[in-house]
């Protein structure tokens, strides 16, 4: 037999609102990979590799240099973190680009890991309101149950995030040449240390996965 019953209103909205954070929002999504490049003339990766994040924020380059040595030196990659400076061109990518290679000739790197923020755009997305009828069985003796299904209506709201987008780029020492590329956006991470982990985790995930193909 099947009844319909509402819940009181409540734990209907106590239950709506566990059910719309867990589907919906309340937590970080984890890097999602929106392009990978690698140049068709390079079958190798570079294996001794110099990481820079690039940002004037020391603390956001140290954080993220020391995920993504981590997780080199773990895959088998020689890694070193290009460390504090006290001054760098960030607004010129030439001369940039030269001063990390310079840097990374002594120290016998082939090749040179670099992390850009290209965008953070602020959003706010409508989230529309839906009924979930979930069913419910329950005992009314020792062979008998009723089912009847349960609604909950989530309510519609609207939930601001911010989306960053990320470059990682790898150079070819020798040349100064990119020969890997990856473009990847993160939403409303937690926390530092935890989006430098995951985000690491994909990128050497990814750098795997191209030149093995």
């Amino acid at each position: 037999m099947n009844a319909t019953k509402k819940c009181p209103r409540s734990t209907g909205f106590l239950i709506a609102t566990i059910l719309a954070f867990l589907l919906f929002g309340g937590c970080a999504y984890g890097p999602e990979v929106k392009s990978v490049r690698k140049s068709p003339d390079v079958s190798q990766s570079p294996r001794n590799l110099l990481v820079l994040a690039i940002s004037s924020d020391e603390e956001i380059r140290a954080v993220m240099e020391k995920a993504l040595v981590a997780r080199l030196k773990n895959a088998g990659y020689q890694a070193e973190a290009y460390g504090p400076v006290t001054s760098m061109p960030w607004d010129d990518p030439e001369s940039l680009q030269k001063r990390v290679q310079q840097r990374g000739q002594p120290q016998g790197a082939d090749g040179v890991l670099t992390v850009s923020l290209v965008n953070k755009k602020k959003q706010v997305d409508h989230i529309p309101g839906q009924v979930v009828f979930n069913p419910v069985e329950t005992s009314i003796g020792p062979l008998a149950s009723v089912t009847y299904m349960e609604t909950m209506v989530i309510p519609e709201r609207f939930e601001e995030s911010t989306r960053y987008v990320l470059r990682t780029t790898l150079f070819d020492s020798e040349s100064g040449d990119s020969i890997w590329q990856m473009f990847s956006s993160t939403v409303d991470p937690k926390s530092l240390e935890q989006a430098t982990s995951e985000f690491s985790r994909v990128v050497v995930r990814e750098l795997q996965k191209s030149f093995t193909e």
